[in-house]
Order: structure tokens, then sequence, then C-alpha cells
């Protein structure tokens, strides 16, 4: 069921615009006075009220504690023209999900009433907690759990969302849940990775081109606004846009209209943004790096999706999934649980299925023990560098595959080292793609930002 909101306020043209800036995230009703609403929620299910504070009949805080007293009481949102210290404190002690000074921005509002409708569990919900599976991920705890049911509840707005996460935490699997659990369900996800497409190229991918708009243009080409349309558009490391193409993505998160290279008119779109990022944007925006007023139409939602070593609960149970896919039955021994439980996880989730790819080749029979496990996480180098291994103990294709692994990962990290973790020169300097670049190094996780000097 969608989200309800209820609008009470009794001048006609702030109900008009409440409505206008809420009817995206669910159905909205709207009402003239308090009697009114306290009327209507006493035998109608609302998941957000929105109140006036100032009203001729009852005002906004006996609007408050009626709902408060409800059953399924909803949460109560206060905005008024006339705030003071001794108001605000009153709707806190009662309860209030927010409080409003008027004029606010729609955004502000929206992402209020946002984190509102994420505290109410939908009426069906597929978090399961005895399951360690949701929607592609594995999880079952406390944090997680959490995380599922926000995603839930936001999935069912039509707001933009924002996932913030270290690299390897899935965000782009969080990404994917928040469309599949939307009504945008059956249209088109796409994904951009806004880092591996070079930046002269970025805003005829986005928003298409027109014929002859630039050397090789040979055709009129849709962008991926236009590719998404009626659906959900990701765009993974939103924070790697260069500023100029900021300026641009915020008149079509405005306008729900792009114009492609080359053309003058615009063309609307209905377009749901989801982006993610591993980088402080709140940072970014305060060095003049991210525009501040992208950053407040992204933030309307915001997802954080906690690190590995946050849940480090669910790292028997990662394991266990990771190894459950491949088709040697493999499982682990009690000291190497051990040890992948303490070890950080700078790579998130996605170093942990690399460990264990490594460690399924080294392991002998069906079991993976401390020792099969690299040296860095079985703790049993005590310079932090893997032991030697015993080539002679695999097979010609597994050593093979092994050393070329090894060789890989310790190129990437070099060049990276070398270049200060500027993927750009790193990737021209190793004459590939950066797409590729980035694939290599996700693949072998190995994480760019890790390799920045002035980070460190």
């Amino acid at each position: 069921m969608s989200a309800r909101i209820l609008v009470v306020d009794d001048k006609p043209n702030m109900r008009r615009l409440l409505v206008s800036v809420l009817e995206g995230l669910g159905e909205v009703v709207a009402v003239e006075g308090g009697a009114r609403a306290i009327e209507l929620l006493s035998h109608e299910r609302f998941h957000v009220v929105v109140t006036d504070i100032k009203m001729p009949d009852l005002d906004g805080h006996q609007v408050l504690r009626a709902a408060r007293a409800l059953e399924r009481p909803p949460e109560v949102i206060l905005i008024t023209g006339f705030a003071t210290l001794e108001s605000a404190i009153d709707a806190v002690r009662d309860g209030a999900a927010g409080y409003l000074k008027k004029p606010f921005e729609p955004d502000e509002l929206k992402a209020v009433v946002v984190r509102a409708l994420a505290k109410v569990p939908p009426a069906s919900s597929s978090v399961d907690p005895a399951s360690a599976m949701w929607n592609g991920m594995v999880g079952r705890t406390p944090a997680m759990l959490d995380l599922f049911r926000f995603v839930e509840r936001a999935a069912a707005t039509d707001a933009t969302v924002l996932i913030l996460g270290e690299s390897g935490t899935g965000k782009e699997l969080i990404a994917r849940a928040v469309h599949g659990l939307s009504e945008r369900a059956s249209k088109p996800f796409v994904a951009v990775n806004c880092a591996a497409i070079p930046s002269s190229l970025m805003e005829a991918e986005l928003f298409g081109h027109a014929r002859g708009a630039f050397t090789g243009a040979t055709a009129n080409r849709p962008g991926l606004f236009e590719e998404a349309h009626g659906g959900t558009l990701f765009l993974d490391e939103i924070g790697e846009m260069r500023r100029a193409l900021q300026a641009k993505l915020t008149r079509a998160l405005e306008a729900r209209a792009v114009r492609r290279v080359g053309e003058s008119q615009e063309r609307p779109v209905n377009v749901r943004v989801v982006a993610a990022t591993h980088r402080d944007l709140p940072s970014l925006v305060t060095q003049g790096a991210f525009r501040e007023d992208l950053f407040y139409r992204l933030n309307t939602c915001i997802v954080r999706v906690p690190a590995l070593r946050e849940r480090a609960d669910d790292i028997p149970l990662l394991a266990e999934w990771f190894l459950a896919q491949r088709d040697k039955p493999l499982r682990l021994t009690a000291e190497a649980n051990a040890a992948l439980r303490a070890h950080p996880w700078p790579g998130n989730v996605r170093e942990l299925r690399s460990a264990l790819e490594r460690a399924a080749i080294v392991a002998e029979g069906d079991i993976i023990a401390r020792d099969d496990l690299p040296g860095e996480i079985s703790g049993l180098s005590a310079s932090g560098v893997e032991p030697p291994l015993d080539l002679a103990a695999l097979t010609y294709r597994e050593a093979i595959e092994r050393v070329r692994a090894e060789g890989v990962k310790r190129y990437l990290e070099v060049l990276l080292e070398r270049f200060n973790g500027n993927v750009i020169a790193a990737a021209e300097h190793a004459d590939l793609e950066r797409e590729s670049f980035y694939r290599l190094c996700r693949k072998f996780a190995v994480n760019p930002p890790d390799f920045r000097r002035d980070s460190k």
C-alpha cells in the first residue's frame, strides 16, 4: 500500500502548495482545520500528518496529541510561521517527527516527510529477521534489518534517494532494491558510473545528442535519462561528477526534462534518480567541488549502508553464501571464521568475496583453514604479507590463476601508489580505458582512494 499523508492548514494557498510538494511521495489528503483532521484520523489510516500550528479551531499541538493517542499513530510534522523555543520544546515533548518554520524549501519538507515515512513499518514487509537473504543482500544484524526496512519505506515513495557508504558495501544492490520494490519495478533500471566515463562524454551519455552535435555524432541518440523514462536512473559515484555537468543535472532534476547536446528544446522525462557515493558530499560542498543546490536535490532521502566491520556478526553468513555459489562445496574451519571476523575489512564485502575466492584456490579438499586465507587476514605473517605459497601443491591451472591474480593486484597497487590514487593518470599509464581500470580494481579488491597520500 502506498504512503498516505494528511495535510492540515486553514489557508487554501498553503494547502495547495503542500499537496504539490508532497504528491510524489504517496496519496495526499488536505483538510482545512484541526477539528476536521482529528475526525478523519479517527476512522482513516494515515502514515504522516503535516499540520500548521496556528489555526482558528484547534491548533497543531492538539492535532499532534490526538494523533499520538491512536492505536497506530502516524508521524506528525508541525509547520509554523511563528516559531518559538517554547513551541519547539512542546513539539519534541509531544513526539513530533519534525518542526519546520515558514518559509521553508520544498526539498526540506520532502526530506523531513520521507524520514518520517521511514519510521512507519510497511503494511507488508519482506524483511524476515530469521532469514539471512533480502533482495540479493545477506544480513541479519540489527543494522542491516533496519536498513532493509528503511529501503522498503523509501522505495514506496517516489523521492530521490542518496546512498552513502564505503566502497564495496553494496550500494548498487541497495539501488536495485529501491527500484525493484517501487511502483517503477516493471520499467527500466539504468545504471551509470560517473567516474568511469570521460567527462567530455558524460553530458551526451546522460542527456543524449543530436546528429552533428560533435565529431562522430552521426545520428540522433537518446541519453540515459530518456532510456530510463518511467523507471530509475542510478548515478553511481556522483561525487566524481564535474561541476559544470552538476549544474545541468540540477536543472534536469528541477525541470524533469533534458536537453540533448546540439538541440534547443527540452524533452520531458519521468525518471526517479538514485545516486550513490563513498565521498563526503558535505565536505565537497564546503570545498566548492560539489554544488550545494544539487546536494540538496539529492539528499531528500539518505540511505547509509554500514561498513562490514560495523556488522561483524554477518561475516559468517556472507562467507557461507559466497562459498555456496561455487561449483565445489567448501566450508570454513572455526579458526578461519574467527580470523575473518577479526579483520577490519577496509574493502568491505567486495574484499571478503575476493579473499574467499583466493582461499578457495589454495584450499585442499572441501575445507578452508585459517592458513588458506590471505596473510593479511589470517594474521600468520608478522609483516602483513601473505606467507609463501607452495605452488607445487596446486594444479597448473590453479597455480597460473593464483600467480596472475596476485601479480595483477600488486601491479594495480603499485601503479596507484605512484600516481597518488589518481585513476585517470594510472589508467593512461597502463594504456587502459578508465572503465576497464575500475573494473580490474573492483575484481581484485583494490580501492583507489586508499592510495591518496593527502587523505592519509
